[in-house]
């Protein structure tokens, strides 16, 4: 294995840069950082820092090695600076998988400047940048994950990962980046291997309200896992470090849950119940964030399950207000309610509102009739066997009206993920449909049509 790099010299500083000016004043002209200064990403004379974390909108912002490799592909960044300092220094401050595709796009920058490009690495940079962006938490197909040798690229990156950052691991941080770089080289030569996902992520706690606490086995692929089982909003345990400390990330899957999964507020509650609250242990951007690699957390995954539970169930509470006294008049969508475990309703919600209703997720009946009393209602309600707090009886006693003394009841689907022979007993007991995995469009518009006796059609 080559030791060192040529066109670049990795360096991994004993402290974070605070701040562009920290920066500056530290490293030597033409340096570039990699998600190592707490600043806006961007470039300062002959400075540049890649990164899509600090005061960002995440989702507007590209990846750091998707702009390291729009600097170098358009901006011939490496051409130029190798001909006033060799090699160019490259601060890192850990070796995830953004950075060490980053390097080896500075490094490699000449594969690049071709007229081709080399499409295997454009590819590569493409889907990090998508799953990066989203904090991991992006919707994918394990298998062309696995076929596509993406998962075997970054095998090296685990070990860094499962043991946290600590000061003096430099070394294990220049020798991940350079193992990943060499996978990089076998893909683009032809040589790469497979490695198949086969981590189970550890579900700690389901919320009520569309959010979980996991433990990720200390594999970077569990938010992909997650991903595809349904889930948004995470708060992930990382590692656990040897010292009793934990390494945790806070990521809301889609931009537009902030009025419920707000990371800001709940990084400021973590930040206030720490043992150092003057250190700056939490952080991050508006979808992705965590504690500090460095010195990780005092708190105990419970403990950020009491601090955070509150604060959702209270921002819940008040979307549900807000959309039930507004919007109602306007539209006339149909309000779907799915009451089911994350799973299982994600193939359900994308269908749904591809037909044009208004769909409201809970995980547990206690939720369910939380958001039945502050909407008022819904039009439809989809439930299935094995919620973890009551079965589908509850739901149908709920849709029925008794409890909330309503004068018409909710027609209720029960989804099945196989048929067991009981159907006559569910719809006797006030079911409308029986759906049964797969749950297909025409199988869902079916069930809507029947539901309520409005023919739908995808928009």
């Amino acid at each position: 294995m080559e030791d060192e790099f040529s066109n670049i010299s990795l360096r991994v500083p004993s402290k974070r840069f605070t701040s562009w000016d920290h920066f500056i004043e530290s490293a030597p002209e033409y340096s570039i950082g990699v998600e190592v200064v707490d600043d806006l990403p961007g470039h300062r004379g002959h400075y540049v820092h890649f990164d899509h974390h600090a005061g960002v909108v995440r989702e507007a912002a590209m990846s750091a090695a998707m702009q390291a490799y729009i600097a170098v592909r358009q901006g011939r960044l490496m051409e130029r600076w190798l001909e006033r300092r060799r090699p160019v220094p490259v601060y890192v401050w850990n070796a995830d998988q953004d950075v060490c595709l980053t390097a080896f796009v500075l490094e490699y920058h000449h594969m690049l400047e071709r007229a081709e490009g080399m499409p295997m690495l454009r590819w590569i940079v493409q889907y990090n940048n998508k799953i990066d962006v989203c904090g991991g938490l992006y919707p994918v197909n394990l298998d062309d994950l696995v076929r596509n040798h993406f998962t075997w690229v970054f095998e090296p990156y685990r070990e860094q990962r499962m043991r946290g950052k600590a000061v003096g691991d430099d070394a294990l941080v220049k020798s991940t980046i350079r193992a990943v770089c060499d996978r990089l080289l076998a893909l683009i030569e032809g040589r790469a291997g497979i490695s198949p996902v086969t981590v189970r992520p550890e579900i700690l706690y389901q919320s009520g309200h569309d959010f979980a606490i996991v433990d990720e086995k200390g594999d970077p692929n569990s938010r992909l896992v997650l991903a595809s089982q349904g889930h948004r909003n995470l708060i992930s345990l990382i590692c656990t470090r040897p010292g009793g400390r934990y390494t945790y990330s806070v990521i809301r899957g889609s931009p537009y849950d902030e009025d419920v999964f707000d990371v800001g507020k709940l990084l400021d509650a973590f930040q206030a119940a720490e043992d150092q609250p003057h250190a700056r242990i939490w952080g991050g951007s508006n979808l992705a964030a965590g504690s500090d690699s460095e010195l990780g957390s005092s708190l105990h995954w419970t403990d950020l399950r009491d601090i955070a539970e509150p604060i959702v169930r209270e921002a819940a509470g008040r979307a549900a207000r807000g959309l039930s006294g507004a919007g109602r008049a306007e539209t006339q969508r149909p309000r779907v309610l799915l009451v089911m475990r994350p799973e299982m309703r994600l193939q359900l919600r994308r269908t749904l509102e591809s037909f044009g209703a208004e769909v409201w997720a809970a995980g547990s009946f206690g939720e369910a009739e939380e958001f039945f009393i502050a909407t008022g209602g819904f039009d439809a309600v989809f439930t299935s066997l094995d919620l973890p707090d009551g079965n589908y009886g509850r739901v149908l006693d709920l849709a029925s009206g008794s409890p909330l003394r309503r004068t018409d009841p909710v027609p209720v689907a029960v989804c099945l993920r196989s048929p067991d022979g009981g159907w006559v007993d569910l719809l006797e007991q006030g079911a409308v449909r029986i759906l049964v995995e797969p749950f297909t469009p025409d199988a869902i518009r079916e069930t809507l049509d029947t539901m309520l006796g409005v023919r739908f059609t995808r928009v």
